[in-house]
């Protein structure tokens, strides 16, 4: 009996069998299909991304094969600057003076990045700017990443690095409202196409990978430090600077604006900081500080120009115009329109009664125009030599002042604390004019003037007398008693 249920069993389980092979032998050629299908699709996408970047030629510069020729030899020392945060005109400007620092040492010139983004203007001036350097120039992604303006810096640069733990990409622009804090995507051809061609012109030519530089900006590609070295858009993972230094010692980067050099290290570094004028640019590019000086700027200028108050109208420009500085504005202009704004309220000060507060913010103003004044480079630039010292001076000046300006105004508010205090006759000496018996009256000359006076005691014509209250026009006096 139980033969024949097994029996059973496998007549109708074998037909099932041979069944879901078929199927599966039918379904596998579709499933290979599909993902051959796949596989080119996402080829053909890669290909399209490729073919965003034109005709450009092979690798020129950057990083060379080892054995290639060279020309000269830069080092023995490396220069290091940081650029954090904001991708803003401050960062720009000190790129370019650490570059020509750079130049001036024969130095490699190493970039640490650790920046979500920022300005597009300022970040193409430094893809430039690092393209006509005449010393290698290394971008190093350090802390967490280099998103955005940062992958665009970092594409330009002769040699990219990542530490491991960091991330890049995410390059299309965006449209920001520093009023609001609203942001949105751009995706007209006009903004993106120039943006690519920039991509492909400063980081093909250095052998970077194509299709990952359009995808940074048309699909927003991020990559980690080991993801962006396999495909092709960086040369070095490092965990740490000395680790970078000795991975780029003895390399030979072909440099679009030189000749091509050989690296010579000898883990000398030179730590290359920022200067107060870019500080101070930095720390007023802060999107949110700068639309709160805006705000506050604006609405103090239409109040105060509305109720007539001149101390009003003198704060309200100056944060207006600092608003402005960090929401992109010229700072070559604005250290100029800082100098002349201080100059006139220290003139208006003089003629204007007050407690100082116009005459202060034209020290401050003429302090930050002084200290935004750039020393080099386009613009209103002015000599190293002949700009210091006319910083020290007006610090000079403007501690001087200010220091004047202070203890006046502490004087003013400690003269306006004190109680008012009447004139009196109370305490005065005088001598009597005549005889005064007690709770009598006679006349009294005291402070050179005849009052007539009360007494509560005997006092003869010719005694001394005090006086010791007032009451209407009558005075009440004593004998005076040595």
């Amino acid at each position: 009996m139980r033969a024949t249920t097994h029996l059973t069993s496998a007549r109708i389980l074998l037909p099932l069998v041979t069944a879901l092979i078929f199927i599966l032998s039918a379904l596998h050629p579709l499933a290979m299909a599909q993902e051959n299908e796949d596989e080119k699709a996402q080829t053909g996408a890669m290909e399209d991304l490729a073919d965003r970047c034109g005709d450009i030629p092979g690798k020129r510069y950057g990083l060379m094969p080892p054995g290639t020729p060279y020309d000269s030899v830069v080092g023995p020392a490396a220069v290091v600057i940081r650029i954090e945060g904001t991708i803003d005109v401050a960062m720009r400007d000190y790129l370019l003076e650490a570059i020509r620092y750079a130049e001036s040492k024969n130095a490699v010139l190493i970039v640490e990045l650790n920046t979500p983004g920022g300005l597009l203007d300022p970040a193409v001036d430094m893809v430039m700017a690092i393209s006509n350097a005449r010393v290698p120039v290394v971008g190093f992604v350090v802390d967490k990443w280099a998103e955005s303006a940062g992958t665009l810096i970092l594409m330009a640069t002769h040699i990219a690095a990542m530490q491991p733990g960091t991330i890049i990409g995410s390059l299309q622009p965006i449209r920001y409202d520093p009023a609001t804090g609203n942001y949105e995507p751009v995706t007209e051809s006009k903004i993106l196409n120039p943006i690519i061609k920039l991509l492909c012109e400063h980081g093909a030519s250095r052998g970077r990978n194509p299709e990952a530089l359009v995808g940074f900006v048309l699909k927003n590609y991020n990559f980690s430090a080991e993801e962006a070295l396999r495909v092709g858009v960086i040369e070095v993972v490092a965990r740490d600077r000395q680790e970078l230094i000795s991975k780029i010692n003895g390399a030979v980067v072909a440099l679009p604006a030189g000749p091509t050099v050989k690296i010579e290290l000898s883990g000398a570094i030179e730590e290359y900081p920022p200067s107060l004028r870019i500080r101070l640019l930095h720390i007023l590019s802060d999107p949110l500080l700068s639309g709160l000086l805006l705000s506050l700027g604006a609405l103090a200028l239409l109040f105060s120009i509305a109720s007539g108050n001149v101390p009003g109208m003198a704060i309200g420009g100056l944060l207006l115009l600092l608003g402005l500085l960090g929401s992109g504005f010229n700072p070559n202009t604005a250290s100029l329109l800082l100098i002349l704004g201080g100059a006139l309220l220290l003139f208006i000060e003089l003629y204007t009664p007050g407690f100082g507060i116009i005459g202060g913010t034209g020290i401050v103003m003429l302090v930050l125009g002084i200290a935004l004044l750039p020393i080099s480079g386009s613009g209103f630039a002015a000599a190293e030599e002949y700009a210091r010292t006319l910083l020290y001076t007006t610090y000079a000046l403007g501690l001087t002042i200010g220091g004047f300006t202070a203890f006046a105004v502490y004087k003013v508010l400690k003269a306006r604390r004190i109680k008012p205090k009447l004139w009196s006759l109370e305490g005065s000496d005088g001598i009597a004019v005549d005889d005064i018996e007690p709770g009598g009256e006679g006349f009294v000359l005291v402070e050179g003037e005849y009052w007539k006076a009360t007494s509560d005691e005997r006092i003869r014509k010719g005694e001394k007398v005090v006086v010791v209250g007032k009451e209407g026009r009558l005075l009440k006096v004593r004998r005076a008693r040595d």
